[in-house]
Order: structure tokens, then sequence, then C-alpha cells
């Protein structure tokens, strides 16, 4: 005898790059234990495959591959999803900063305060007066990539970033990883800096908390910054 058919409520969201509105459902049980399963193992690797897993099978709109995401396109989406099938409050557990009281305080956040914050830009560098370079932000699927690992330097991890470069003539995105990486050691100081300041100030999950210590009665304000600052 077939097992009466469950149905799950639907919810939209928008991605925050694009601001393209999805579908999505709350995760189920068989997903919340993959979830927990990557995160009693701790491994960031294996925390960030798990979400990506989850939000692939959570997402009703066709043709949306989370890999293919922005990272923090990725955070907003997953809390988003976390609020609507467990509940929008959070726990955290903090401590302080810079003080010889070792008290800690749990505080509960509100997950749709969570906002993604910083300019969403086009990702257009100039470096000179005829010459650009177009950065695009890092995406789920290639979080690993951008790690500096033996054998790399940061100049590799940069490239990896780079969509395209461009004159007044001519789009050049025809090249390796490794002939990037050797264009970009070409930068002087100035040019260098314009594209960490693009990757320095990447939107990113953030937000505010200010709490009173029930102990010492200091007065704290912390910025939480990424997913895994809301789970821990």
């Amino acid at each position: 005898m077939a097992l009466p058919a469950l149905s799950s409520p639907e919810f939209i969201t928008e991605i925050p790059s694009t601001k393209v509105k999805i579908k999505f459902r709350p995760f189920l049980v068989r997903e919340e234990k993959i979830l927990y399963m990557a995160l009693e193992g701790g491994d960031a690797t294996e925390i960030q495959n798990a979400t990506i897993k989850v939000l692939n099978e959570c997402i009703l709109t066709p043709n949306v591959n989370v890999s293919d995401l922005a990272t923090f396109d990725v955070e907003h989406l997953f809390l988003q999803l976390r609020g609507k099938s467990v509940g929008e409050n959070v726990d955290v557990i903090l401590r302080h900063q810079d003080s010889d009281c070792k008290e800690t305080v749990n505080v509960s956040i509100n997950l749709d305060d969570i906002k993604v914050t910083g300019e969403i830009t086009d990702g257009k560098i100039m470096l000179t007066d005829d010459i650009g370079i177009k950065m695009k932000y890092p995406r789920a699927g290639d979080i690993n990539k951008l790690q500096v690992q033996e054998g790399m330097n940061i100049f590799h991890s940069i490239a990896y970033l780079v969509d395209f470069i461009y004159d007044k003539e001519t789009v050049y995105n025809d090249y390796s990883v490794e002939e990037i990486a050797e264009w970009l050691e070409q930068l002087n100081q100035k040019q260098f800096q314009l594209i960490t300041d693009f990757m320095n100030n990447m939107p990113k999950l953030s937000h505010e908390v200010e709490w009173t210590c029930n102990v010492c009665g200091e007065k704290e304000k912390i910025v939480l910054e990424g997913l895994q600052s809301f789970f821990t």
C-alpha cells in the first residue's frame, strides 16, 4: 500500500548578487542529518559541501546551481533556509574580546536581521587609462581553489577570480591560471592595491551584536561575519 505523500510549504527569497527571486522549501529530516554530520566533523570543506548539497535539494526554481553562486549568496540563502526550516532565532555564545573576565553569554539573534553587507559591483577595475580587469566574486564551488596551497602563491589564488582583461579594442579571456598569475606579478603596487581592495571589500554576511556581561557588567560590541559565526 502506497503511503500518503507529504507536502512542504514554499517560500520566496532573492539572490543578493543578481536580485533574481527563487522558490525554496524547508529542509527535511534527511537533509538536516547531512548538515549535523558535517557540523560535528568540524571540517570547513565538508560543511561547505553539505551546505551546497542541501541548498540544491531545497531550491525549487529550475536551473539554479548553488556551486555557481557567489559565496555570500550561498550564506544568505542558507540563513533563509534555516530560518524557515527550524526557526528565525538562533542562539550564539559570545565572550569578551579583550578582558580578564572569562564569562560567556548566550545571545539570541533573529536571522531576518542578518544581512549581506558591502557594495555589490560589476568587478571592473581600470588599471591604466586603457587597460582594465574584470574581477568576479568567488563561487561556492571554487572556494578550495582560492586557498593558497603548496607550490602556489597569492597570485595564483587571485587569478581564479579574474574574469577577463580588456582594453579599448579587445577582451582577453583565453589564458591559463599560470599566465594570469604571471601577468599579475607585473602590476605596480598601486595597480595591485586596486585588486586587493576589491577582494577585501567583497560583500559578506555581517551582523553587529551588543551585549552586557552578567558578571563584570562590561558592555561589548562585536561584529559577526560569515555563516559559521552564527552556528558555533
